[in-house]
């Protein structure tokens, strides 16, 4: 019968196999970690988002600036209003941002119906106002796709925005 000790160098065998096949283990990035490409990704999508939040931010607070009680009167009352009011326009449209642009163009034009802009109006202020209806839409990357599974109150006000083809371009993904 064999005795059965292990010399001292299958021992050492032991250790260095056993330390050559941990090694890796602990010298390998986590899997989650990242590394500069990807770091600068998320960055730049977050930088992104943010931009695209306080472009919509001003969209949206054009739309709000718009008194309920002149869209009520109906479109000569929201005529006159607007021109009573071009500043307001005039420093949206000097906005470099599409999103901002579109709105104050959409508001502009006559061939958008008051009646839409007070739905859109009473739409974000069911959500709580400009600032809570855009980070909604931020948490939904401003992908339709994901407002639209939002349902309710921020889908519809996506899919009144979405009805223009300029609003859509400078808004949404």
């Amino acid at each position: 019968m064999q005795s059965s000790t292990l010399s001292p160098s299958k021992i050492g065998v032991a250790v260095v196999l056993a330390a050559g096949l941990c090694a890796s283990l602990l010298v390998a990035p986590s899997a989650f970690a990242t590394e500069g490409p990807v770091a600068v990704d998320t960055m730049t999508v977050a930088m992104e988002l943010e931009f695209q939040a306080a472009d919509m931010v001003g969209g949206l607070e054009l739309i709000d600036r718009v008194p309920e009680s002149v869209l009520v009167e109906g479109q000569v009352a929201y005529d006159a209003w607007i021109a009573s009011n071009p500043q307001i326009l005039r420093s949206a449209r000097a906005s470099i941002l599409e999103c901002t642009g579109a709105i104050a163009l959409l508001i502009a034009s006559t061939a958008f119906p008051v009646a839409k802009i007070l739905k859109i109006k009473r739409l974000i202020s069911s959500l709580g106002g400009v600032t809570k209806a855009v980070r909604i839409m931020w948490g939904a990357s401003f992908s339709w796709e994901k407002i639209r599974a939002l349902g309710g109150a921020a889908a519809a006000l996506g899919a009144e925005l979405l009805g223009v083809a300029a609003v859509k371009r400078g808004c949404f993904r």
